[in-house]
C-alpha cells in the first residue's frame, strides 16, 4: 500500500476529468476500429488499449472520490450548523407560554 498524500480538491477534480476523457477517447478508438476495417494484427492492441486504458485511468479515482465526498460532507455540515443556529435564534425570540394542560 502506498503512502501517497491525498490529492487536493482541484487535483481530485482534474483526475476525474482525466478519467472521463480517457474513457471517451478509448471508446472512440474502439468505435473507429470497429467501423473502419482495421488490420487484423492491430485489433488485439486496440482492444487491449481500449479496455486497459480506462482501467489504468480509474486506478487513482478512489482517493479522489473520497476527497470530493469529504469536501461535500464538510460543506453540508457547515450549512447545517448555520441553519440550526438560525432556527435557535428564531426560537429564542418567541415568548414563553404555559402549556394548556398545565392546570
Amino acid at each position: 500500500m502506498s503512502s501517497r498524500p491525498l490529492p487536493t480538491r482541484g487535483q481530485a477534480i482534474a483526475l476525474c476529468i482525466f478519467a472521463v476523457v480517457t474513457v471517451l477517447a478509448c471508446a472512440g478508438l474502439l468505435s473507429a476500429a470497429a467501423l473502419v476495417p482495421a488490420p487484423v494484427v492491430v485489433l488485439p492492441l486496440v482492444i487491449t488499449v481500449s479496455i486497459g486504458g480506462p482501467m489504468i485511468a480509474t486506478w487513482e479515482l478512489r482517493p479522489s472520490i473520497a476527497v470530493l465526498r469529504a469536501h461535500r460532507e464538510h460543506r453540508r455540515d457547515a450549512a447545517n450548523r448555520r441553519i440550526v443556529a438560525e432556527m435557535r435564534r428564531y426560537l429564542a425570540q418567541l415568548p414563553e407560554t404555559k402549556h394548556p394542560l398545565d392546570g
